[in-house]
């Protein structure tokens, strides 16, 4: 193998595991995230604790 292929197939395989570590991350982020209620969608319709007016 030629000194390009192979660094070639160095940067290809670094940019492979690159990517699949940052869709790891991303998914465990949004996993734990949904754990402790962290980024949770709520239903437009319903009023929320802090959407309610206050009487000071």
């Amino acid at each position: 193998m030629s000194e390009v292929a192979t660094v070639a197939i160095g940067w290809g395989l670094t940019f492979v595991v690159i990517v699949t570590y940052s869709l790891w991350v991303v998914s465990r982020g949004r996993t734990i995230g949904r754990k402790i209620g962290i980024g949770e969608v709520h239903q437009s319709g319903q009023l929320q604790e802090s959407d309610l007016p206050t009487d000071t």
